[in-house]
């Protein structure tokens, strides 16, 4: 069903994420694929924190993208949620499940690897 207010949220994501990524074209990263790296960076900085504060970065995650939304900016915030920790939710989601110790050495192999890829995708573009 059409929602305007999920539309404009949509779209005023994509206009602050586009403005965003225009910082990474100092860096000579054009703009549609400055989306990758942005996506990356902010799910590493939320698989970091994940590492520390696990269920109440999953916590965060449901209330902005699974809560019923009425107004533009709760839109905003759940389109914003999606692109810039939906990875990190579903991993983290599932690490949950392990006994301690292996969720928090997996978690910080995930960390780990985002910055791996992180630097590689930059490093392409270089």
């Amino acid at each position: 069903m059409f929602n305007k207010k999920k539309m404009l949220g949509f779209i005023l994501m994509v206009i602050v994420m586009t403005l965003i990524s225009f910082s990474l074209s100092g860096i000579n990263i054009p703009l549609p694929s400055a989306f990758v790296p942005l996506m990356i960076a902010a799910n590493c900085v939320f698989a970091f924190i994940s590492i520390f504060t696990q269920r109440l970065i999953i916590a965060l995650y449901e209330v902005n993208v699974f809560e019923e939304k009425d107004s533009l900016g709760s839109y905003f915030y759940k389109y914003v949620a999606i692109f810039t920790s939906g990875i990190n939710y579903y991993v983290q989601n599932v690490l949950n499940r392990l006994p301690f110790l292996v969720n928090k050495l997996l978690g910080l192999g995930f960390f780990i690897s985002l910055m791996w890829i992180g630097f590689g995708i930059v490093g392409i573009f270089d």
